[in-house]
């Protein structure tokens, strides 16, 4: 155990005097970094600042209050809830809550979601004194306490009351003043009050008061208090201390006029608020730190309020004046000497180009100012050595060989300087012997054999012996291994002490035996910007686009490692490289100061944010010999810095979800991604912001997500952190989001859980009804199947029965014109005979008979016209013959032919036509016709006392209105109800019995007039009468003007008679014989004479061998039928009119026989006055013919 107790004791002994050096005379230079209101600031008077749990930092200026995230600002103003813009103090409490102490409204305090204020004023509490709130802080039992301008100190306790403290006159345990400057909270939950008379503690029941003598003045203007307990006391006349042994000193520092000490960093530096602007004590010593200010262009004091170390260690400094000062944590880790012109012991090269090491361990410097410095990078103290020794030129490099005498190299010249005789030597252009080669020199190296070479912008390379004396002489092209166009970037003492020069080239050597330069093998041979060896004896070659380690083989170098931009190398071109003494590589760029550790495979660049006075370093960097401490220039000032301790933090950097948002109809809605939540299915653009609360370099930040169930990998978000989601399917989510720093160190995975609602049709209790629709629709097409076939089975069903129907009504039709024509042909006889009988003499009694039997055939063929009428309705073949016509004479004519029959019932007919009825209509005027004498008729016959009257009017907008009423026995509603049923009449059997008559009469005129497209309606009650009314919608027409019959004659027909008067030779032909008797014996009734033909070949016989002045032909004649004789007759020349008499009941028989030549047409049975008429109208009397 002893012994090994004994090898420890040695192990820490070496490495504390390793680690003496390293530290040794490091000269620190704070640099703060100004925040003014050109970068987001609301305004440059800051009143306060703190930080919250998360690590944002809240600051209180005179317009508004400000939330920092290292980033962008977040401003709280009158338009965002704030009812005051002047905010003197903030303060967060053990809840994260935020109190804002304002000038105007009260204590406000926003809640730990930062949504809403709640304010506490005179107005909703008035224990409060004034809205005038100074100073606000808390205490560990949660009370609130703040200090107004004049009226008194105010405790808010945990249920909201407000009690409130104001001196008391001659109370020495009162507070001491109602002005309360300050109020805060020692790390011991101690409350101290400072006031303008004075300092006091709150002991929980009254005030304990500072002795006002101690001070130095009792005007506290305010008050910071260390970990220890130390109060430190601001005052109009300089600073005091409280020690925690209860001890006062009103004057810590005799020397320094320190107004108050600002803050003690986590270091053990205090920062100090002194006259010439801000001070920094470190073991005693004050020093000045300058602060820059790029708004002011120049050194500014400004007047401090307070300074504020966050969670990273880095310094907030606000003044009242010039906005708000940062220094970062890692301010201590390099050190700038900048050139001070009102300094003179500063760097006389305000841009330090050349650097290199002297054999004492300071370091010669030259650069932009024409001077050689010498510098101890232990104290800190420049020595000028030599003024203007590029005349007037700037110095671009120097060495000091191994005589210990400095070469410097300016533009066309070359000076070497013996620090021990302080003698000089110059070559130039115009040197007659070893003069300096073109061009502004960029490298100097002294190889092993003690020759100095010296490389220029262009025009190539030079070798000198330590006299000074040229040796040789380099130019792209000239064979001495140089190629055309070649640019040198570095030059560098390889193994062994040979030359390497480093270029566009790559990696070559000098030969001395072959006087030339030739290619390291296995080394780049292009693109080689600079070469350094690590301890280990490998070479680091940086390039335009890698850092590269070789290794020495025994034939070649071989390449063992390599990191370029797809492992997180900067694209940018190195100036210079070199390796410390733990393998950490370091170059220098135009972007800083780049730090690559091979280990970890990281890079980390150096800027302006690191504590760096500028990022563009042309010249690469230099190691001390000795301690490793590294010097690099730039355009404002001396770099210097111990790589030991420049290393990235490890410490894993804050990651918060600022805010999350979504957008919908309704507009924007925020989110709390604490526990959770469930986005609508009609939500869209989900944004999530995310922020990484580290100050230090917040522009490197880097930001990546991942959705689950959405990215495949982490997807890259650059410095802002935002993810934005236009649209998500419905599930379960899983955002993860990490951030990176600027020392590439990742924060910890922050995770945000939330569903998308489906839509309601995507809804568990929308599936399981869609599966019950589902099912039910199912079902549903099933019995709809069942249905469709019962359908098809009922529709062929109904097809059949339709054909069926459609068979049977042509049967009907067929069976009933059947019927009528094997009817109408016996009617023939018994009409045509009982007209013939009742034309001879007859006894009263016989002449009854006879008109029996002529009333019964009357009736009897008036049944089958009925029935032949509803036989083509129903099939559809009752053909209307719609032409213009004369309303007014329809009715005339109507009249005329139903009024004799009213007058001689002793009825009352009366007739009204409206004055609006149309002169002309166009209709089916015997269709009309029928239905209108049908009514009359029915009126007539129904009607045994009073009157029938016929009303005729016009239908709106355009047709006819018939209404026939009369004084009747009038109808009941269930006799009005089938009064249109076939076969049905008013009292059924009884009516058919009094009165007579089929029932088929009103069914017909119902028929008619709904294929006329109008209708037939009834009305009435028993014992009133009865009224139907007819609505035709009939067109309006224009009929032709009435023709003057004086003027136009009528053609008269050719005289088919012959010179007897009246006496006519007839043809008939008819193959029955009783219809052929009849029709014989009305014609020779007549007086005419008869020629029968039972068959067509007769017929011809009897036109071939007599006159004939007239035919009446059969139409259903046996062998050829009567259109074919007619067509033979009119063929061989037979003028006499033809006159069809046939039995057919069908629509097309007249056409027929019109189109084969007859001139008219007969329907049988006959009477004497229809072929009296027919005769007449074909073979009128002869006129002037003797």
């Amino acid at each position: 155990m002893q012994g090994w107790a004994v090898r420890l004791l040695l192990w820490a002994c070496l490495l504390l005097g390793a680690w003496a050096p390293i530290h040794a005379g490091l000269p620190e230079t704070p640099r703060l970094r100004q925040l003014t209101v050109a970068d987001g600031l609301p305004s440059n008077r800051i009143n306060d600042l703190t930080e919250d749990r998360h690590g944002y930092l809240w600051i209180a200026t005179s317009d508004g209050l400000a939330r920092f995230d290292g980033l962008d600002y977040r401003v709280w103003r009158a338009e965002r809830g704030l009812r005051d813009n002047f905010v003197w103090s903030v303060h967060v409490d053990a809840r994260n809550r935020l109190w804002v102490a304002t000038r105007m409204a009260g204590l406000a305090v926003l809640d730990e979601a930062r949504q809403t204020f709640r304010y506490y004023n005179t107005g909703n509490s008035p224990a409060m004194g004034s809205n005038d709130i100074w100073t606000v802080t808390s205490t560990p039992a949660g009370d609130i306490w703040f200090g107004t301008a004049d009226h008194g100190l105010h405790r808010l306790d945990a249920k909201g009351h407000v009690t409130r403290f104001m001196p008391r006159p001659g109370d020495p345990r009162s507070l001491p003043s109602p002005s309360v400057s300050k109020v805060l909270v020692a790390p011991d939950g101690t409350l101290w009050v400072g006031t303008k008379a004075g300092v006091a503690r709150w002991t929980g029941w009254d005030f304990e008061r500072l002795a006002p003598d101690k001070l130095g003045s009792t005007f506290v203007n305010a008050m910071t208090v260390e970990d220890d307990g130390t109060l430190w006391i601001g005052t109009s006349q300089g600073v005091a201390v409280r020690r925690p042994d209860g001890r006062v000193d009103p004057r810590p520092w005799r020397d320094v006029p320190v107004l108050h000490v600002l803050h003690r960093d986590r270091d053990g530096s205090r920062w100090l608020d002194i006259p010439q602007g801000l001070g920094r004590d470190n073991d005693g010593d004050v020093a000045v730190v300058p602060l820059y200010s790029l708004s002011s262009r120049g050194i500014v004091r400004p007047p401090w309020v307070k300074t504020y170390e966050d969670h990273e260690g880095g310094l907030w400094f606000a003044s009242s004046s010039n906005g708000l000062w940062y220094l970062p944590p890692n301010w201590r880790q390099f050190s700038v000497l900048p050139r001070r012109l009102e300094d003179p012991t500063s760097l006389a090269n305000a841009s330090v180009l050349g650097i290199a090491p002297a054999r004492d361990g300071d370091m010669w410097l030259v650069g932009t100012g024409g001077v050689l410095d010498r510098f101890d990078p232990e104290t800190g103290h420049v020595e000028h050595t030599l003024h203007d020794v590029g005349r007037g030129m700037i110095l671009s490099a120097v060495i000091e060989d191994r005589d210990a005498r400095v070469w410097v190299a300016s533009h066309e010249a070359l000076v070497r300087y013996d620090p021990r005789t302080r003698q000089t030597v110059r070559w130039s252009r115009r040197t007659p012997r070893d003069s300096v080669l073109e061009g502004l020199p960029v490298a100097m190296a002294q190889d092993g054999t003690g020759l100095l070479w010296v490389a220029t912008e262009a025009s190539g390379l030079q070798a000198r012996d330590p006299d000074g004396h040229v040796l040789h002489n380099l130019y792209p092209g000239d064979g001495q291994g140089l190629l055309p166009g070649t640019q040198i970037a570095s030059l560098a003492r390889g193994p062994g002490g040979r030359l390497w020069v480093l270029g566009a080239h790559g990696v070559q050597a000098w030969n001395p035996d072959l006087r030339r330069l030739e290619h390291v093998a296995g080394l780049p041979a292009d693109g080689v910007r600079s070469v350094a060896a690590a301890p280990d004896g490998q070479i680091w070659v940086a390039r335009d686009d890698a850092i590269e380690r070789y290794r020495r083989t025994p034939r070649r170098y071989a390449r063992a490692w390599r990191m370029d931009a797809t492992g997180g190398l900067p694209q940018v071109v190195p100036n210079g490289v070199t390796v410390d003494a733990a393998g950490i590589v370091w170059m220098t760029s135009v972007r800083g100061i780049i730090r690559v550790d091979p280990a970890q495979r990281s890079a980390r660049v150096f800027g302006v944010h690191d504590g760096l006075p500028s990022q563009e370093f042309s010249g690469p960097p230099v190691p001390r010999p000795g301690d490793g401490r590294l010097l690099t220039g730039s355009p404002e000032g001396l770099v210097l810095f111990d790589p030991a301790i420049v290393r990235p933090s490890t410490r894993p950097p804050r990651l918060v979800v600022e805010d999350i948002h979504v957008r919908n109809d309704a507009g924007v809605r925020r989110l709390d991604g604490s526990g959770g939540f469930e986005l609508a299915h009609d939500d869209r653009d989900l944004r999530v912001a995310a922020r990484l609360l580290s100050f230090n370099n917040a522009r490197t930040h880097a930001y990546r997500f991942r959705l689950s169930g959405h990215d495949g990998d982490w997807v890259d978000a650059g410095m802002r952190g935002e993810r934005v989601f236009s649209a998500l399917a419905p599930g379960r989510y899983r955002l993860e989001m990490q951030a990176r720093n600027a020392d590439n160190v990742w924060s910890p995975v922050q995770q945000v859980t939330f569903d998308v609602a489906p839509p309601w049709w995507r809804t568990p209790a929308a599936l399981a009804g869609a599966a019950g629709l589902a099912l039910l629709l199912a079902w549903w097409l099933g019995d709809a199947y069942r249905q469709r076939v019962r359908r098809r089975h009922a529709w062929q069903m109904a097809q059949q029965e339709r054909e069926l129907a459609q068979h049977a009504s042509l049967a009907k039709t067929q069976f009933l014109a059947t019927l009528g024509h094997e009817v109408r042909t016996p009617m023939t006889g018994v009409l045509g005979m009982s007209e013939l009988l009742l034309g001879t003499s007859l006894d009263r009694q016989q002449r009854g008979y006879a008109e029996s039997i002529r009333r019964a055939g009357e009736r009897l063929l008036r049944l089958v016209n009925d029935a032949l009428d509803l036989a083509r309705i129903e099939s559809g073949k009752l053909e209307l013959d719609p032409q213009p016509f004369d309303p007014r004479a329809l009715v005339e004519e109507a009249v005329a032919l139903m009024a004799p029959l009213a007058r001689q019932k002793g009825l009352a007919f009366q007739t009204e036509v409206a004055p609006e009825l149309p002169a002309g209509l166009v209709g089916d005027a015997d269709r009309i016709a029928q239905i209108l004498t049908n009514l009359l008729a029915n009126a007539i016959k129904f009607t045994e006392r009073g009157s029938v009257t016929l009303r005729v009017g016009r239908l709106a907008p355009t047709g006819l209105s018939l209404e026939v009423a009369d004084t009747g026995p009038g109808l009941s509603e269930e006799q009005a109800s089938r009064l249109f049923r076939r076969f049905e009449q008013a009292e059924g059997a009884r009516t058919a019995a009094r009165y007579g008559g089929s029932g088929l009469g009103l069914a017909i005129c119902q028929e008619l007039a709904a294929e006329m497209g109008g209708r037939i309606s009834v009305s009435g009650a028993l014992g009133e009468g009865a009224r139907f009314v007819v609505d035709l919608p009939l067109a309006d027409a224009e009929l032709a003007p009435a023709v003057d019959s004086d003027s136009v004659s009528e053609p008269q027909l050719e005289p088919c008679r012959d010179s007897a008067p009246g006496a006519l030779r007839i043809l008939l032909v008819e193959d029955d014989l009783m219809v052929a008797e009849v029709v014989t014996g009305l014609l020779q009734s007549q007086g005419h004479r008869v020629h029968h033909a039972p068959h067509a070949l007769a017929a011809l016989t009897a036109t071939m061998t007599q006159d004939f002045s007239l035919a009446l032909l059969d139409l259903d004649l046996p062998g050829m039928d009567g259109l074919s004789l007619a067509r033979q007759l009119r063929a061989r020349g037979f003028q006499a009119p033809l006159v069809a008499l046939t039995a057919r009941s069908d629509e097309a028989a007249m056409a027929q026989a019109l189109d084969a030549g007859f001139n008219r047409f007969l329907r049988k049975p006959v009477t004497r006055a229809m072929l009296s008429d027919v005769v007449t109208a074909l073979c009128p009397e002869p006129t002037g013919v003797a």
